[in-house]
């Protein structure tokens, strides 16, 4: 007899034991062990679309009338970028730069009000 045909059946007989008892045994060892994955970190895009939006919400002045701009479109988006790579959350991010931004001086300080 083959080596293959010696250990097919001796799988075989394995089975035919106790399949139930193995079966829950098996889902047991997986149900007490669950996968340890890291959470996903979203694109740049995705958490600076978060941050903007949140943002946004909270301070409706961020957007420009008339025109589907944003001022943070036009701010330099370096510490952004460092908060995003910290693994800040955008959605706080976002709510607390809308509380302690000052529309108003932001846009005389760039000349658009004097």
């Amino acid at each position: 007899m083959s080596l293959f045909k010696k250990r097919a059946q001796s799988r075989k007989s394995q089975l035919a034991e106790k399949p139930v008892e193995k079966f829950a045994e098996s889902a047991q060892k997986v149900a007490k062990t669950p996968e340890k994955s890291a959470p996903l970190k979203p694109s740049w895009e995705l958490w600076y679309a978060t941050f903007k939006a949140v943002a946004t919400d909270a301070n409706s002045r961020l957007q420009l009338q008339g025109s589907n701009e944003n001022i943070v479109d036009f701010m330099d988006h370096q510490p952004l970028k460092d908060a995003f790579e910290r693994g800040v959350d955008a959605t706080e991010l976002g709510a607390k730069f809308a509380q302690d931004f000052d529309v108003g001086a932001f846009l005389r300080a760039n000349g658009i009000f004097k």
